[in-house]
C-alpha cells in the first residue's frame, strides 16, 4: 500500500480538468507569474477546513482481489471516497476518506506522517526529517511585502517550462473559492504519464484541485478536490489522532529521517554506494545489474540503507519513460524461485521463464515482484506490462 499511497503522498506530493466546478465568483484574468504573484500576495491564511472528494481510477477492479497488503476493492484509498481536510497554520495536515468498512485518516504533522486504514485495522507511521531554517527554499527577488516580485516569479517558470509545458492560468472556482488553474505535461517522453492540473485559491495560494491524468485518457487517474472550503483556525483536537487500541503498527524511518529526528547528528545516508562496483561491494548478496535490459541502457545503480537493510537500485532508460529495479536479501517467508510474497503476493501472476511473478497493473505505470536465488526484485516503471515485462526477463 506504500507503494500505491507513494507514491503519491507528498507524497508527493500535481489535465485538463472537465469536473471544477465553474459556477461562482471567480478572479480577473491575469497572466500566470501576475496570478501567481496576486495569490501569495493575499497572505497566510489561519487554517483551511474543506469537504472534498478523493477519485482513484489507477486500479482496476479486477486486478484488485484482495488488494495489496490485504486491501479489499471498497478501500478508500483504491475505490475513491469523499471526506474531509484540515490544514494549520503552522503546517500540520489530516486527510480523511470516508467509507462503510472503515475510514482511512492521513495524518502529516512536523515530524512523522501517519497513515491509519481503520478496515484493514493498520497504522503506517514515517519519520520525517526535521527542517531547519536553512532549509527553507529561496524564491529570488522580494517585494516590501516578502512575496517574490512577478519578474522573480516569471524567471522561476521559464526555468520550469525547460522541463515540461505549463499553461496560461485558467479563472475558476473551486470548492466556492475563486481559482485559478494550470494544466502541466512533460516535454519529453513520459511513459504512461499524461497531465496535471493544480488549482489553488486566488486569494491565498492554497491548493484546491490536484489531478493526474494518464496519456489519451480525459478522466482523471488520481484527483483530490475541494467541494466546498473555509478559511479560519483549526482548532488543534483536530490533529490529536493516534493509532487505536489493537492496531497493527509498521514503523517506516528512513535513515536520514531518523538520525534528523532524534538529533543525534550520526552520518545516515539513505544512499550509501554508487556505481556497480562500489555496490557489488556494498550489498550481502550478488548485485545482477546487467548494462542493458528490455533494450534499455543502464542509466544508474546505488546502493541504499532503509531501516539498517541494504538493497540495490538501478534504472535503465532516462527520464519518466525508464524502469526501476530494485533488489534486496529476500525474508525467510520466501523460497528459492517464484512468486514475490511482499505487497503484490496475492496478485495475479505472470510467468517470466523460470520463475513466476506477481503483477499490478495500472493506468499510470507497472509493477512486478518475484524472487529468486534468494534476493527478491521489484521492477516498477510509468510504462505498461510489455516493457516492465522485458527488463524483468533480462534479470
Amino acid at each position: 500500500m506504500v507503494t500505491i499511497f507513494a507514491a503519491a503522498a507528498a507524497i508527493a506530493a500535481a489535465s485538463a480538468v472537465t469536473a471544477l466546478a465553474v459556477g461562482g465568483a471567480q478572479p480577473p484574468p491575469r497572466p500566470l507569474a501576475g496570478a501567481i504573484h496576486e495569490s501569495l500576495a493575499g497572505g497566510a491564511v489561519a487554517g483551511v477546513s474543506a469537504d472534498v472528494t478523493f477519485t482513484d481510477n489507477l486500479i482496476a477492479s479486477a486486478n484488485v482481489g484482495a488488494g495489496p497488503s490485504g486491501l479489499g476493492s471498497g478501500s478508500p484509498l483504491l475505490s475513491g471516497a469523499s471526506g474531509r481536510l484540515w490544514i494549520s497554520a503552522d503546517g500540520r495536515l489530516r486527510l480523511e476518506l470516508q467509507a462503510v468498512h472503515g475510514d482511512t485518516e492521513i495524518l502529516v504533522s512536523h515530524d512523522t506522517a501517519m497513515l491509519e486504514d481503520v478496515a484493514a485495522n493498520t497504522v503506517y507511521e514515517i519519520a520525517l526529517p526535521k527542517r531547519s531554517s536553512s532549509d527553507a527554499p529561496q524564491s529570488g527577488p522580494t517585494g516590501a511585502t516578502g512575496v517574490p516580485t512577478v519578474s522573480a516569479i516569471q524567471q522561476a517558470l521559464t526555468r520550469l517550462m525547460g522541463a515540461v509545458n505549463v499553461s496560461a492560468a485558467t479563472p475558476t472556482n473551486v470548492g466556492g473559492a475563486p481559482a485559478y488553474s494550470v494544466t502541466i505535461s512533460p516535454k519529453h517522453p513520459a511513459g504512461l504519464l499524461g497531465e496535471a492540473v493544480l488549482a489553488w485559491d486566488a486569494q491565498h495560494a492554497v491548493p484546491l484541485d490536484v489531478a493526474i491524468y494518464a496519456t489519451g485518457n480525459s478522466t482523471p487517474v488520481l484527483e483530490l478536490r475541494a467541494t466546498s472550503v473555509n478559511f479560519g483556525p483549526v482548532q488543534p483536537s483536530v490533529f490529536a489522532i493516534s493509532p487505536p487500541p489493537g492496531a497493527h503498527v509498521v514503523q517506516i524511518s528512513p535513515q536520514g529521517a531518523a538520525a534528523a529526528s532524534s538529533g543525534t547528528g550520526a552520518a545516515h545516508h539513505l544512499v550509501v554506494a554508487t556505481g556497480v562496483t562500489a555496490v557489488s561491494a556494498a550489498l550481502p548478496f550478488s548485485l545482477d545489474a546487467p548494462a542493458s535490459l528490455g533494450g534499455l541502457q543502464r542509466d544508474h545503480v546505488a546502493a541504499l540503507d532503509w531501516n539498517g537493510k541494504l538493497s540495490a537500485l538501478a534504472r535503465y532508460g532516462q527520464g519518466l519513460g525508464s524502469v526501476a529495479v530494485v533488489e534486496f536479501q529476500a525474508g525467510a517467508h520466501n523460497g528459492t524461485g517464484g512468486a514475490g510474497g511482499g505487497l503484490l503476493g496475492s496478485l495475479p501472476h505472470v510467468s517470466l521463464g523460470d520463475v513466476t511473478a506477481s503483477e499490478l497493473p495500472t493506468a499510470l505505470g507497472t509493477v512486478i515482484e518475484f524472487t529468486r536465488g534468494g534476493v527478491d526484485y521489484v521492477v516498477a516503471g510509468f510504462v505498461g506490462p510489455a516493457a516492465v515485462e522485458a527488463v524483468a526477463r533480462g534479470l
